[in-house]
């Protein structure tokens, strides 16, 4: 709660005002994210499943041709739902699969627990709670080839420089025999990427606004929650799309220990953004981090793609 406190105080007297995404993904926040993965408009986890259930088989046989055991890490691994389909083909094919989980909530990491172990009996199981930046770190060296997933286009609340540390970051815990597996959500109609982010239930908006109420919960605040609006934008020239909690009349919040925050009307506090990828885009991070792309794995429609990379050096 303490680490909460102190980014919210940082980002709310920035200008403009940010806060985290990850700070979305309270109890709340994460039924309301499964709720958003069964949505019409959310077409990211249709076109996830396409992939797993069509090229999962070939991708475990590309990695089988360098390893024969394996330990698969995902980062911000969520409920498991996508990924035990992504594990199954891994564990008819190889002599051993040891798969750890770490995610920043514990509440679905238990559901991911479930999930995977259902699914997969013949499984070494770990799970992780944490801010990946650093339970990531703290990863023992492993003699087996080591596969990281990082899927659900997350890659895409980094912008393409940041993309790049991130690389940087993974690549730290790869050996050159290792890999790095990448969902990336391309380039597309914009009006189909802007409905993702705003359905017509409203979902998008109760998991956006959630992060107003986790602070009147965790942190003693006094959000009117109806003076505040969720607006996504999307920008076909950069594929940023951006979310924002944007305050309808000027108001003056106060949370624990006498901070308070004064806001404009109309005044934004920026939550997200989810870059959408041209291929050039994918080539620069790679050449940039110093990996190589290995193999492409698309939809059927080649609107979304898992990128399987290896560090070169």
């Amino acid at each position: 709660m303490n680490e909460f406190f102190e980014h919210v105080k940082e980002g709310l007297n920035k200008t403009p005002k940010q806060l985290s995404s990850r700070y979305f993904y309270d109890e709340k926040g994460d039924a309301l994210f499964r709720q958003i993965m069964q949505l019409e408009e959310y077409y990211l986890p249709k076109c996830e499943m396409n992939i797993i259930e069509n090229k999962t088989e070939q991708l475990a046989k590309d990695i089988l041709e360098t390893h024969q055991t394996l330990q698969i890490v995902e980062l911000g691994a969520g409920d498991g739902t996508k990924t035990k389909f992504l594990i199954v083909p891994f564990v008819k094919q190889f002599k051993a699969i040891e798969y750890v989980a770490l995610d920043i909530s514990v509440n679905v990491l238990e559901i991911n627990k479930k999930e995977i172990t259902d699914e997969t009996k013949n499984i070494k199981y770990k799970s992780i709670a944490g801010n990946y930046f650093e339970t990531y770190k703290k990863l023992e060296p492993t003699k087996v080839g080591r596969l990281v997933l990082f899927l659900g286009a997350n890659i895409g609340n980094y912008p393409t420089p940041l993309a790049k540390e991130f690389f940087g970051f993974v690549k730290y815990n790869l050996k050159p025999n290792d890999f790095f597996l990448v969902a990336f959500d391309l380039i597309k109609n914009p009006r189909k990427i802007i409905a993702a982010y705003d359905d017509k239930y409203g979902i998008t908006k109760q998991f956006n606004l959630n992060l107003l109420e986790r602070m009147n919960r965790e942190l003693g605040a006094n959000f009117d929650i109806s003076k505040f609006d969720h607006f996504p934008f999307y920008n076909p020239l950069t594929g940023d799309t951006s979310s924002q909690i944007v305050c309808l009349e000027e108001t003056t919040v106060q949370l624990r220990d006498g901070f308070s925050v004064h806001f404009n009307a109309f005044e934004a506090i920026h939550t997200e953004i989810s870059k959408k990828f041209c291929h050039s885009d994918i080539e620069e991070i790679a050449k940039q981090s110093k990996m190589k792309i290995v193999q492409k794995y698309f939809d059927e429609n080649k609107e979304y793609v898992f990128v399987l990379f290896q560090p070169y050096e």
